[in-house]
């Protein structure tokens, strides 16, 4: 906690230098801002061999970072804020993040063990990469190798576990309270600017604000309705069986045409109470930060006189840090918010009238490319992406289940392009500009015959049944729509700052969920499961995206209400409001109900040591895996039974961060390819257990490099117990806990 405060006091002078033109001046997001930062010095200096992962580093490093950005304070000290509202919105950011944190604190104080699902793979990584002395870090689960996956992510947790002084086990959890308070601070921050350029008052922007976390990350999505209206969850009342766990499972189809379809449809709201600490989530608050340099770059751009010289040069260059960063927290994010980074401003730049600044803006544009490739070259160039490329998406989504995962957000942002479609409106008096067509029409419809009210009323059944008959359709034809309209919406109000911006930002959101419905990436996974990663992450962006807009979004359709001035205004303004009270009130019972589930299915509530529970189950591996962490140097290998995929197996390697020969097979296939060795892995290792020739088995751990071998209940169950009896014959044993064993093995002496 005293580490993000830290950061908080130290990203004041970069997040001014980034959100210069923004309303906010980048004050809201100064902790985001400052941690990204001082991690990415931090990184970079691991990359040198000059200095040894650690605390001392940790701190050292956080003082380096300290001086320059007091340097950085110094040099703009003219133009840095002073004011009481920039002391406000500051202290703001600050509290928002304490609170956020203790929330989370407490959410994992509730359900704090490392188990199940794909968790023992996230605190591997975590602890690996925290061991490893220099960088690129070390794979735990691949000994000799470094980690070929996404792991940015567990470097900022780990460095943070450093400064604490606390182990991977309870940096885990810290951490995942962190990404909820970066989380939080960073959606408000956005939609709170993007009121701010619609013309609204800090309170209007503070209360947009509130309803962009409360919906986009405290608010489950409308899966839960199913729970209450049907008997599908009924006798379900655990987290696993129930709409707990469930809620993240709504796009499903049975075979169309040969292909099933089996897809994730995780929110923000599923993945804290859930607790993987997996990239997407960890690059969530960053995604959000790159959001908002969007919306920097939208009014750095807009009509403004050009941003040029040393200082636009520097923010150009840490706008491409931030950019490229995405590749090494998830590089599903890079692709997407590359896009609208240099977009964005592209399109202001055309929308503007004669004279464009064609010529700054290429510059911002090469020096933000340049920056992202250049910047995180020492992770690209340790990194191979594997992928088959793009495939045509054959079985799509029903209608009816998107509108489960984005419905509420859905119709906020539709009443706010329905609210933008007449041209010019002015973005601080907005108004519903078909309302009194609409009342002229409802008031002559009354003074009709019966006749002219029952074709009426049959009008609007024939509607209720076209709009039941899209719901069960694929929802192409509706995202098609959807999209044109907010591209529309966005050319008509091309003059306006606010609303503009407010367009694109639901534009790209509904372009994202369009995009999963004709391609996928080709992966690892073949069907049922072809375009589960697609969706799962495409749509985790887009619903970032939604949740910035929805406060806003909320904000345009009822100022619109207020300057309506027409009888009807009251009835259409109650039942506007109605259905999304009633919406929301549905999305927020998910959280109170996973959470309550989740919770009463832990066994060590009341703790935030990851590893209480593996201390119940597995004491003799627990103590072995921490005598092998105090114990063994920074060159060891332990060689322990090959683990399979989303199992307890590899635990020492797991809870200690010491590589082993080869831990869950699967995902290793999954990072490297099926050509990288770890078949062959897998061999050695049950060979070495099980081979009769002493000699043999040594050779294979001298080939390795292996240092120690473990023999506990996993590698007894797997080769018997004899196994155990045997290994003593040749090797030496240097500790025992129970019925788990550590062996050295004796130095090659080639």
């Amino acid at each position: 906690m005293l580490a993000l405060i830290a950061c908080s006091i130290l990203g004041v002078p970069w997040a001014r230098l980034l959100f210069s033109r923004l309303p906010t001046h980048g004050l809201l997001l100064a902790t985001p801002v400052g941690f990204f930062l001082f991690h990415y010095l931090a990184w970079l200096g691991l990359f040198t061999g000059w200095f040894h992962n650690g605390r001392v580093y940790a701190w050292a490093a956080l003082g380096v970072f300290a001086a320059i950005s007091v340097m950085l304070a110094w040099v703009r000290r003219d133009v840095l804020p002073a004011t009481p509202r920039a002391r406000h919105l500051w202290t703001a950011g600050v509290a928002v993040v304490l609170v956020a944190y203790f929330i989370g604190v407490w959410m994992r104080w509730l359900n704090p063990e490392i188990a199940g699902t794909e968790k023992p793979m996230d605190l591997a990584l975590l602890s690996g990469t925290m061991r490893s002395t220099v960088f690129p870090p070390a794979d735990p689960w691949f000994a000799g190798k470094s980690i070929n996956y996404y792991y940015l992510g567990y470097s900022m947790a780990g460095i943070l576990g450093h400064l604490a002084g606390t182990p991977p086990e309870v940096t885990y959890n810290l951490y995942l309270a962190t990404l909820l308070a970066l989380v939080v601070v960073g959606v408000g921050a956005a939609a709170y600017d993007l009121v701010a350029m619609l013309g609204g008052t800090a309170r209007r922007a503070s209360q947009a604000a509130a309803t962009s976390v409360v919906l986009g990350v405290v608010a489950g999505n409308l899966a839960i309705i199913r729970a209450i209206v049907t008997d599908e969850f009924r006798e379900q009342t655990g987290y696993w069986q129930g709409i707990g766990w469930n809620a993240s499972r709504v796009i499903n189809r049975d075979v169309v045409n040969g292909l099933p379809d089996s897809t994730i449809n995780e929110f923000p709201s599923f993945s804290f109470i859930l607790g993987d600490l997996h990239p997407h989530l960890m690059a969530l608050p960053f995604v959000v930060v790159v959001t908002s340099l969007v919306l920097q770059g939208i009014a750095a751009w807009w009509r403004n006189p050009p941003m040029t010289g040393p200082t636009a040069w520097v923010s150009s260059l840490l706008t491409g840090i931030f950019v490229g960063g995405l590749y090494g927290l998830n590089a599903w994010d890079l692709p997407t918010f590359l896009v609208l980074s240099i977009g964005a401003p592209i399109l202001v730049c055309l929308a503007s009238p004669p004279p464009r600044a064609w010529i700054p803006l290429l510059t911002h544009t090469a020096l933000l490319l340049t920056s992202a490739v250049i910047a995180w070259l020492p992770y690209t160039l340790n990194f191979r992406m594997l992928g088959n490329g793009l495939g045509v998406v054959q079985t799509r989504t029903l209608t009816v289940d998107l509108i489960q995962v984005f419905g509420l957000a859905g119709l906020l942002a539709l009443g706010a392009l329905l609210t933008l479609l007449r041209p010019g409106v002015p973005s601080t008096g907005l108004r519903l500009w078909a309302g009194r067509r609409i009342g002229a029409a409802v008031r002559g419809l009354l003074r009709r015959p019966l006749v002219w009210r029952r074709a009426a009323l049959t009008a609007f059944v024939v509607l209720l049944a076209l709009g039941h008959g899209l719901a069960t359709a694929e929802a192409v034809g509706p995202l098609v729509v959807l999209l044109g309209l907010a591209i529309y919406v966005m050319v008509r109000q091309r003059r306006e700052l606010g609303p503009f911006s407010l367009a694109l930002v639901v534009s790209a959101a509904l372009g994202l969920i369009l995009l999963a419905e004709i391609a996928y990436i080709d992966d690892f996974f073949g069907p049922p499961y072809t375009r589960m990663n697609t969706v799962f992450k495409v749509h985790y962006q887009a619903w970032v995206l939604l949740a910035i807009a929805a406060g806003p979004s909320l904000y345009v359709t009822l100022c619109a209400f207020d300057q309506w001035r027409h009888p009807i205004r009251s009835v259409v303004r109650s039942g506007y409001v109605s259905v999304v009270v009633l919406l929301t009130v549905a999305a927020l019972s998910y959280p109170a109900v996973a959470l309550r589930t989740k919770a009463a299915a832990s066994e060590v509530s009341g703790s935030l040591d990851g590893l209480a529970l593996a201390d119940l189950r597995h004491a003799d591996d627990l103590a072995a895996a921490r005598w092998l962490a105090d114990n063994a140097d920074d060159s060891a290998v332990v060689l322990e039974a090959p683990g399979a995929p989303y199992s307890g197996d590899s635990r020492l390697s797991t809870w200690s961060g010491v590589p082993t020969l080869i831990g869950w097979d699967q995902h290793e296939e999954l990072w490297r390819g099926h050509t990288a060795g770890v078949r062959e892995r897998k061999r050695d290792a049950d060979l070495v257990y099980t081979t009769s020739q002493a000699t043999q088995a040594v050779r294979l751990l001298h080939h390795y490099e292996v240092t120690h071998v473990a023999f506990g209940r996993a590698e007894s169950a797997r080769y018997g117990t004899a196994v155990g009896v045997r290994l003593h014959s040749f090797l030496t044993p240097v500790a025992k806990f129970g019925a788990t064993t550590i062996f050295v093995v004796p130095v090659d002496p080639k």
